[in-house]
């Protein structure tokens, strides 16, 4: 796992979405990194350099839907999807989950410690975000 599989404390979620290409293409199938926190989201590392080829001979070709599965094949959709486990906040409807919280309160108090006044700022931006979504339940 690298740094563009977390967001707001926890692992993303991987879900397999259809999406709309900048040129217009609808794709099937797509594995996407989803925060159930924040909601961000983007396309499974792995697979992105497969989606954007795909999308390149689609809007060439004047294709205007295909799915990534078919292209890539099951197998190496499955395993891009295998690598994400299941996540607490999605099992539970919930956004947000006590370790969030102790997360960001430990690092809060490592960057007082460190008096680094920006990244502990950061932090209570952070905190604040995370209180705000404790009170929404998730899609």
């Amino acid at each position: 796992m690298n740094q563009q599989d977390f967001c707001c404390g926890l692992t993303m979620v991987a879900l397999l979405r259809s999406i709309y290409s900048e040129g217009g293409v609808l794709v099937h199938d797509v594995p996407m990194l989803v925060c159930p926190t924040c909601h961000k989201s983007h396309i499974v590392p792995d697979l992105e350099f497969d989606y954007i080829m795909l999308t390149h001979y689609c809007e060439t070709d004047r294709v205007k839907a295909t799915s990534l599965r078919e292209t890539v094949g099951e197998s190496k959709v499955v395993d891009a999807l295998a690598k994400y486990p299941e996540d607490e906040r999605i099992r539970t409807g919930r956004r947000v989950v006590p370790q969030q919280f102790d997360s960001v309160l430990d690092l809060i108090n490592v960057a007082k410690s460190m008096g680094d006044t920006t990244w502990h700022n950061e932090l209570m931006e952070q905190l604040k975000k995370l209180s705000s979504y404790q009170q929404i339940k998730s899609r």
